[in-house]
């Protein structure tokens, strides 16, 4: 049981008054520790009306981390926790519970601190994961202990043997649901938002370290009042992942379509519009470059004033100070929707350029960026420029916009700190979707079908009764036994062109 006593005698006592400098301050510090600790930065400066909403509509919730903004740490290692609880709570609790596994196992977190980020019941908590929890995917949850009340945020948090540079990682973008353009391209893959879900079941296979979607994640373009639909709908399949996912915005994302403003939902639903993360010494900078104003994002229904990318001053000087910030990275990605370079002067009603693009552009070769991952366009496209890595990724879902494209995605590899794989064909083609399956013959058995032309390694699992158990055909690597039945999870390599069974043997 933590005792949040000085936070707890401000709120019970109620005759301290916070003064709104001093809330700034102590989020300002609560954030800059988190970025020791977590190495994720937020703009202070936008933070508070970011979280704003969630502020006015829960009494308690997680709002750092969560699914769509996850930590990423090793074994026995620490988070930072932003959190609103009731003003009244004497005590909180958290916990870390393997996702939706049918077996689950539960950790108590060790608090270190808990500080009072304001007089809303807004607190910022460091924590120590317990060094007995497994590498696994975590929701988080917090117990207010007086009232029994609890808030999961699904995926929030994964640990890891150890963080280095040699890691995957898949790029997805376009994800587009709700967008009826995919009928023209697979109607029977469109309709349920089955390629979306495809691509997540495919990707869980891959068992990549973590997933970065850069933009376009729902349609936002058909209907009044559809972007509380889709980003309900969409929230729902992301939960699908069994991997870490990080997001950054694209133009259909954020329409102020009638009376909806799609960014309201962004922030809602997965957070900040631009922040960034460390994988290890590795630095991801996720951008919002479709940054235009509130008028200039006006669309009606399938017309919008403008769709191409826009960047405003004050973006750009919070990229150029975190790049400064991590300096020292041993790699270095800008993730955003809009290629920098390209143009989208043809992307707006009114004929405006890519304001910030050039200015971006400048901020990309004087930090040394290593890659710059993008989408927008719906086909794949790998350039380089002044040294820079520019990669743009298919879309998952959407209509095609070349003849060569296709629905798919990216699977990334990096070594020692160096992206040594991109493209699944060269020149510059990402993996097509509908070519990997795993289909269950029957409890003890699964078959895996790999019409790639490249080897794949996958990541299967089995629940079944308790036992001892080894597998043909692939190498067990976790067991989580609970009651009569054990969860097995299998690490299979799969040739080009072929297909493999695998099967749980009793030992």
């Amino acid at each position: 049981m933590i005792v949040m006593a000085v936070f707890l005698s401000l709120s019970l006592i109620g005759t301290i008054k916070i003064e709104p400098d001093r809330v700034v301050d102590e989020v300002e510090n609560f954030l800059f520790k988190m970025n020791e600790i977590n190495n994720f930065n937020i703009n202070v400066d936008t933070f508070m009306s970011d979280i704003m909403d969630i502020l006015l509509s829960e009494d308690c919730c997680i709002i750092f981390p969560r699914m769509t903004i996850p930590a990423i740490v090793e074994r026995g290692g620490e988070i930072c926790i932003i959190g609103k609880i009731p003003v009244t709570t004497m005590s909180i609790f958290f916990q870390i519970v393997t996702a939706y596994d049918p077996i689950p196992e539960f950790f108590n977190l060790t608090i270190i601190d808990i500080v009072a980020l304001g007089g809303d019941g807004l607190i910022g908590c460091t924590a120590e994961l317990p060094a007995e929890a497994p590498p696994e995917l975590y929701n988080l949850t917090m117990i207010v202990e007086e009232t029994g009340d609890t808030f999961t945020a699904p995926k929030a948090v994964c640990v890891k043997e150890k963080l280095d540079g040699n890691f995957t990682f898949v790029h997805l973008t376009d994800f587009h649901i709700g967008d009826p353009r995919g009928l023209r391209e697979k109607p029977l893959q469109t309709i349920g938002w089955k390629a979306a879900r495809r691509c997540v079941k495919e990707i869980n296979l891959l068992n990549p370290d973590f997933v970065v979607i850069t933009g376009d994640l729902v349609y936002g373009q058909l209907y009044p009042g559809e972007y509380r639909r889709e980003y309900s709908k969409c929230w729902e399949i992301l939960q699908e992942f069994d991997v870490p996912i990080y997001l950054c915005p694209g133009n259909h994302d954020g329409y102020v379509q009638m009376w909806e403003d799609g960014f309201k939902y962004w922030r809602k639903y997965f957070g900040p519009l631009y922040y960034s993360f460390d994988y290890g010494d590795a630095h991801f900078v996720c951008v919002n470059s479709y940054n235009w104003t509130d008028k200039m994002r006006r669309a009606f229904l399938f017309i919008s004033l403008n769709w191409g990318g826009y960047i405003q001053e004050k973006q750009l000087q919070w990229i150029e100070k975190d790049l400064n910030l991590y300096s020292n990275a041993k790699l270095k990605l800008v993730l955003l929707h809009h290629n920098p370079l390209w143009d989208t002067w043809y992307e707006s009603l009114m004929f405006n350029s890519y304001v910030g693009r050039e200015e971006l552009l400048h901020i990309i070769q004087e930090k040394n960026v290593d890659v710059v991952l993008a989408g927008h366009v719906h086909y794949d496209n790998v350039t380089i420029n002044n040294d820079t890595l520019f990669i743009t990724t298919t879309t998952a879902s959407s209509s095609l916009s070349a003849p060569d494209a296709y629905w798919g995605y990216r699977f990334i590899t990096a070594e020692n700190y160096t992206i040594t794989s991109y493209n699944y064909m060269e020149p510059k083609y990402s993996l097509p979707s509908y070519k990997i399956d795993c289909v269950e013959k029957d409890s003890h058995s699964k078959i895996i079908t790999n019409d790639l032309s490249t080897d794949i390694d996958v990541r299967i699992t089995f629940l079944v009764e308790s036992g001892n158990y080894t597998a043909e055909n692939g190498e067990i690597y976790m067991t989580r036994t609970k009651d009569e039945q054990i969860e097995v999870y299998v690490n299979v390599h799969v040739p080009a062109k072929s297909q493999v069974e695998v099967r749980l043997l009793p030992v």
